[in-house]
Parts: structure tokens; C-alpha cells; sequence
């Protein structure tokens, strides 16, 4: 009788043992954000708060859901007289995406992190960095709409399995332009592309769009 036991016994264990491995390779690919708070120079820190994928998945609002919301950026105009577009219809189709994902706000308010914080900057896992002023993601303006990090896209090529955690601006016309960086944000926050073809710097509201992101790092005051 044992006999027969035994076998059922190995083709049991030798299906658990495959569940496990099929929820640990999941996991895996489901990455999380941590937040973490320093002080004004940097040098240490005062808190840090980790986010599964399930955790934002599961309780904070879904930014865009049940459908996604199309949301862009403006790149560069290549246009030496027309830096920053104003009419908004140069290159204005980077990152066209139909996007779900979860407010930067709400992740920073589950982490305890104080509204008079100086600057939010968002370091992708190859270590690239991009710096919001703080004001900018607690009272975001209207220009620039709601800070989100997108963790499904309809492009498959964007989803966070592949490519992380990208930042997106929940702009009222789905557009976030260079004219629009202009108004919401102070000089030494812009982004600029360097044509090698002319060695213009040109505004590009795209290079704020980092991916990857796998911390959000928050300057304190002083």
C-alpha cells in the first residue's frame, strides 16, 4: 500500500514545489518603491518607507482606472526660433500612452513625509535621477496636473515589469508641453536636450518623463 502512496506523494510535492516557484517569479517581476527622507544635504536619513507592488495596487487609488488616461509630453522642437512652442504642436506625441497609475502624493502621504518638504527627486534603478520642488507634487498646478507613476501601460513595451515605474503629469489636455514646464516650474528644474546637429540646448518636457523609477528620495528642509 505504501507502494502506492509514494508516488502521489512525489507528484504532489512536485506540484507545490512548481506553485512556488511560479508566485516567487511573479513577485519578482512586480517591482515596489521606497521613499525615503533625508535631511536638507543629503547625509542622512530620516525615514524610509518600502511599497510592494500589491501594496499600491491594493490600497491607493488607482489613477486612470478601469481604461487608462492618454497622457504625452512635448520633446524638443528643433526649431532655433521657437524654443519653446507656445502653440503647442511641434513633437508633441513623446510617450503617447494610455496610462494607470498611482498618485505621487498619496505614496508620500502613506510614508508620513510632511507637506513643507523642499524637493521630490525620482531615482530610476540605473541611478538617473529627476528633481520636482515638492510644491509641485503636494499642490500641483493646474498647467501641470496631478504627479502620477504609471504601472500599467497600454503600450507593452512601458509596462513596470519592463520598464519600472514611469512619471507622467495628469495635464488637463493630456499634454504636459515645454510652455508648459515654462509656467509650472522654476529654471533650474527644466529639462533640455543638446543637439549634437547644432549644439542648441533645447527645452524638452519628454526629459522629465524618467522610467525606472525604483525610489523617491525627499529633501527636507534645513
Amino acid at each position: 500500500m505504501s507502494a502506492k502512496i509514494k508516488p502521489c506523494a512525489i507528484i504532489c510535492f512536485m506540484i507545490i514545489c512548481a506553485c512556488l516557484m511560479l508566485v516567487g517569479s511573479v513577485s519578482a517581476s512586480e517591482p515596489g518603491i521606497s521613499v525615503v527622507e533625508k535631511s536638507f544635504d543629503g547625509n542622512n536619513v530620516i525615514q524610509e518607507k518600502n511599497f510592494t507592488f500589491v501594496d499600491i495596487n491594493t490600497t491607493m487609488k488607482a489613477v486612470g482606472a478601469p481604461d487608462g488616461i492618454l497622457l504625452s509630453f512635448q520633446g524638443p522642437t528643433f526649431e532655433k526660433d521657437n524654443l519653446w512652442d507656445p502653440d503647442q504642436k511641434i513633437n508633441v506625441d513623446n510617450l503617447n500612452d494610455t496610462v494607470i497609475g498611482v498618485s505621487v502624493k498619496e505614496l508620500l502621504q502613506a510614508a508620513n513625509v510632511s507637506e513643507n518638504a523642499v524637493n521630490v527627486s525620482f531615482v530610476a534603478s540605473d541611478g538617473y535621477k529627476v528633481t520636482l520642488p515638492a510644491k509641485n507634487v503636494f499642490t500641483p498646478p493646474e498647467e501641470q496636473g496631478e504627479v502620477i507613476l504609471a504601472y500599467w501601460c497600454k503600450d507593452p513595451e512601458h509596462t513596470a515589469e519592463l520598464s519600472g515605474y514611469r512619471l507622467y503629469f495628469v495635464s488637463p489636455d493630456g499634454i504636459y508641453s515645454d510652455t508648459d514646464m515654462q509656467k509650472t516650474l522654476t529654471e533650474e528644474y527644466y529639462h533640455y536636450y543638446i543637439n549634437p546637429g547644432d549644439n542648441i540646448a533645447y527645452p524638452s518636457a519628454k526629459g522629465l518623463s524618467i522610467s525606472k523609477v525604483s525610489e523617491i528620495d525627499v529633501q527636507m528642509p534645513e
